[in-house]
């Protein structure tokens, strides 16, 4: 299913150029996996517009990071942007606990007592 956006779902007073950039910024990331400088270079684009695009596609979740590496053009590290989902970057959320929650909260008579 292919996802269908237009130019009246974006911030009106926003200047980011023409509206239907949007469109071709998302066209360019379904098919390549690259930077905002890389779409900038192969679009036409202007960087700044492009950088507003990424930010409003990525808050409606149409838009990932895929991965974060040096950038080829400027060696700098970048964010790689992708619309393709099976690409988008893993997110690992788990955290290490500082302590064991069982070894901290007993149970006592039906209620739980913390121990400190």
């Amino acid at each position: 299913m292919k996802n269908c956006i237009t130019p009246q779902q974006f911030d009106v007073n926003a200047n980011v150029g023409k509206p239907k950039d949007i469109i071709r910024v998302l066209e360019y990331f379904r098919y390549k996996v690259g930077t905002t400088l890389d779409a900038m270079i192969d679009t036409g684009i202007l960087r700044n517009s492009i950088t507003w695009h990424v930010d409003a596609l990525q808050k409606m979740n149409l838009l990932f990071v895929a991965y974060r590496k040096p950038d080829r053009n400027t060696g700098f590290m970048a964010n790689h942007y992708t619309a393709d989902q099976s690409k988008r970057q893993k997110v690992d959320d788990r955290q290490l606990s500082l302590f064991d929650i069982d070894s901290i909260t007993r149970k006592n008579g039906g209620c739980n007592e913390t121990v400190i």
